[in-house]
């Protein structure tokens, strides 16, 4: 007995069933939406707020962002620019320590953007300050002046650390804070950015 189903019928069929797998392949973990691609972000520190936001990081892809695993979304964009941070905190010896992976400079330049410069002065250091969640506003654990970072120019990342005793676990996060603007009144090339929280101190893993 032959198939009540037209060929025309099983052809829309298939092609249905090809558009839902083909979504599904598309969709970021946790969300309902398709994931968007570095040509519909005007700059890279767009794209990196976005990547960060869908839970993207060095193990976890989110579509085709960054490709390389390293944490940072779309490196062929112009600026301005962000990275990748990340905050830990050290049981035995007392401190936080932590990277920040830099974006390689967009448009054909060479090397990597963001590396040095601060609120105060263009060519120092990077600063940053670590925060203990608290359900008011944030506290900064380092003061006004923060902690600064060493950048390593050949592998593009910002290292650092800080010595602080922890008495008790609680969620941190580490915030770099924005460079002075590269032009007077233009816009700033690298803005502030920050790590994901983390439950650190006695009892955490």
């Amino acid at each position: 007995m032959g198939s009540n189903v037209r060929p025309a019928t099983s052809a829309l069929l298939l092609a249905t069933l090809a558009a839902i797998l083909l979504g599904w392949a598309l969709r970021p973990s946790g969300t309902g939406a398709a994931v968007r691609g570095c040509a519909s972000f005007q700059s890279q520190a767009e794209a990196q707020q976005y990547f960060v936001e869908q839970g993207g990081g060095p193990r976890h892809a989110i579509g085709a962002l960054d490709p390389d695993h390293d944490g940072v979304a779309c490196e062929g964009l112009p600026g301005p620019y962000e990275g990748y941070a990340t905050v830990g905190y050290n049981l035995a010896h007392h401190f936080f320590y932590g990277t920040a992976t830099m974006p390689l400079l967009g448009g054909g330049g060479e090397g990597f953007a963001c590396l040095m410069g601060n609120r105060h002065f263009p060519d120092a250091s990077r600063r940053l300050n670590v925060f203990r969640v608290k359900p008011g506003p944030d506290e900064p654990l380092f003061g006004k002046e923060g902690v600064g970072a060493e950048a390593i120019e050949s592998s593009g990342r910002l290292l650092w650390r800080a010595n602080r005793v922890l008495r008790r676990s609680a969620d941190y996060y580490a915030a770099f804070e924005q460079r002075i603007p590269l032009k007077p009144y233009g816009e700033n090339e690298c803005p502030g950015f920050r790590s994901a929280s983390v439950l650190l101190g006695p009892g955490s893993r």
